[in-house]
């Protein structure tokens, strides 16, 4: 497996949600699900950035081009680590 390299952000290493489907060896979506089943309890700027594509259209497609990012992507979601520890939580059974 290849190293994944974080996504540099205003100077914040985040994930999106393809290199989080290929760290955990996931299907395509499955972070995404845990994503959306995380939302009520992450917070914007602290676990996540919401990039809609009017406003970073260049910089979204550079990322597809470089396989970092699905290349369906319209709108990109990039997970800080805290937001990745919080996604980790709200999908991982009980024990």
């Amino acid at each position: 497996m290849s190293a994944i390299t974080p996504i540099d952000y205003q100077g914040v290493e985040t994930l999106s949600l393809r290199q989080l489907d290929e760290l955990n060896a996931a299907p395509k979506g499955s972070s995404f699900r845990a994503f959306k089943r995380a939302l009520p309890t992450l917070r914007e700027g602290e676990h996540f950035f919401h990039l809609p594509a009017d406003e970073h259209k260049v910089w979204i497609e550079a990322l597809k081009v470089s396989g970092q990012i699905y290349a369906t992507t319209v709108h990109l979601v990039l997970l800080t680590r805290s937001g990745c520890e919080r996604l980790q939580q709200t999908t991982s059974p009980a024990s």
